[in-house]
């Protein structure tokens, strides 16, 4: 429990840091980049040394961290081309991947309690996510015709979307699986394959950021420095505590409380801190949401 505890108090700071951005002028993608190399420094230190080239997790790492940077730039265009909730319920969503995978693959229980709680979660996601206004879902509409007019793809725009959820799903997957299949002990080797994922996705990333300083399509910023040093730490962490929650309970039950409870801890950090509005669905789901944390707990 310490240790999922501790992976939702990362993921809840990393949103908040994103949420801060605007407010400082911050470019994301930049700021992403160098997060992810300040995730190797974190993890070297963290561990007393670079990830190990030979290591059996290495190949895994490599496609993780591409699927990482890959995801992000989708996740980004989704928000652009169909709003905030649509991009927030699909990430929630992959986890009608991930636990189904859990419960299959490693033969996990799935008993009525942790059924119903799954089912909460699935309702807690969308409700916390319920726009105030139903037609709120179209205000992207003139935003998908203009990238359509400026000869984007018909295909890419309804790519992103699908992307961000099976994306979403394929990591959690990956994760799971390396963590119980590939790392010979697991708590001592979480650190070393989370730093391996960040270095990856840097290198993928570094490069894509390089070609757009150099063709003109981004400007640097010292600003995107103080970003990515400000996500780096609990991106890294998040990850690492998520591999240790799994060592101590089931996959199918830490996936939903990381993911719910992430969900409503950033409601609420919008309520209290960022003067966002709550309607009363939203409310709703943040309710749903402690009711499923307590059932898939309890049916631990």
């Amino acid at each position: 429990m310490f240790y999922l505890l501790l992976s939702i108090l990362c993921s809840t700071a990393l949103i908040t840091v994103f949420k801060l951005f605007p407010r400082f002028g911050i470019d994301t993608f930049g700021a992403i980049v160098i997060n992810y190399f300040v995730c190797v420094l974190a993890g070297s230190f963290y561990t007393g040394q670079l990830p190990d080239l030979g290591a059996p997790y290495m190949p895994y790492a490599l496609i993780l961290g591409v699927i990482f940077i890959s995801c992000f730039y989708a996740v980004g265009m989704t928000v652009r081309l169909f709003g905030v909730t649509i991009s927030s319920v699909l990430q929630k969503m992959s986890l009608l991947i991930s636990v189904p995978y859990a419960i299959i693959a490693f033969n996990e229980p799935a008993g009525s309690l942790k059924i119903i709680g799954l089912g909460l979660a699935f309702a807690a996601v969308l409700a916390s996510n319920w726009p105030e206004k139903l037609g709120a879902g179209d205000s992207r509409k003139q935003e998908r015709q203009h990238y359509l007019a400026a000869g984007g793809s018909l295909l890419l725009l309804w790519f992103f979307p699908i992307y961000s959820f099976g994306g979403s799903g394929l990591i959690e997957v990956l994760l799971q699986f390396v963590q119980k299949e590939v790392l010979l002990d697991p708590e001592a080797d979480s650190a070393a394959f989370s730093t391996a994922i960040f270095g990856s996705a840097g290198l993928a990333g570094g490069l894509v950021y390089l070609y757009q300083l150099i063709s003109g399509r981004a400007s640097w910023s010292w600003r995107n420095l103080g970003g990515g040093l400000a996500l780096g730490i609990p991106n890294y962490f998040s990850i690492v505590f998520l591999l240790l929650a799994f060592t101590v309970w089931d996959k199918s039950v830490v996936l939903p409380i990381n993911n719910i409870s992430i969900v409503m801890a950033t409601a609420l950090l919008g309520l209290f801190f960022f003067h966002e509005r709550l309607s009363k669905i939203n409310y709703i789901g943040v309710l749903l949401a402690i009711f499923a944390i307590l059932l898939m707990a309890y049916s631990q």
